[in-house]
């Protein structure tokens, strides 16, 4: 009898720990708040001035067709999709070992080439030209697309930002930032 009592609440306590609902996803949304220069337009986070125009969003599960980036997304890295538009005269210089994403928790670096092969080898060099690894020349009048990637947030995390620091225009340097909320998968 006892040791049918003991299976019994064996079984009942494997049956409540299991039946935990899996937990939703957290995806970067545009913040409705921000510092001078900043909106928000639909998924993208935008920051714009006389100068410079530096839109980023986040690729979500699903819209890659690349092997690697999709089996990054499973593990729930955070890949941004980040547009930079050189409107001055002078060229700019965008430095990614300058950005972070930042939160209450983490202080995330962007991953470099060495950082994606030591994940996955040769699979990195699919992504060669897609991301932003070294430092990016825009001329005046230029634009610039690439990907920056990052390790995954934690989960207690409520808001993010891509923080931008010494973005060069000519020999001058600028910090900005392009702040995300974290919402769950409905």
């Amino acid at each position: 009898m006892k040791k049918t009592r003991i299976l019994f609440l064996l079984l009942a306590a494997v049956l409540l720990t299991s039946c935990h609902p899996k937990p939703k996803l957290a995806y970067l949304v545009p913040d409705t708040q921000g510092l001078a220069g900043y909106k928000a337009r639909g998924s993208e986070s935008i920051f714009e001035n006389k100068a410079l125009l530096a839109s980023a969003r986040q690729v979500r599960k699903g819209e890659v067709s690349n092997p690697f980036l999709a089996s990054l997304l499973e593990k729930d890295f955070v890949i941004i999709s980040m547009k930079i538009e050189n409107r001055s005269v002078s060229k700019a210089i965008y430095k990614p070992n300058y950005t972070a994403l930042v939160n209450a928790v983490d202080y995330l670096k962007p991953l470099d080439y060495t950082d994606l092969y030591e994940l996955d080898g040769e699979a990195a060099d699919s992504l060669k030209g897609k991301f932003y690894d070294l430092d990016t020349t825009i001329p005046p009048g230029g634009s610039v697309a690439g990907l920056l990637i990052f390790t995954p947030v934690s989960k207690e995390a409520k808001k993010a930002a891509v923080q931008i620091n010494e973005f060069y225009i000519g020999t001058q340097t600028m910090t900005f930032s392009l702040p995300f909320q974290l919402k769950a998968t409905p």
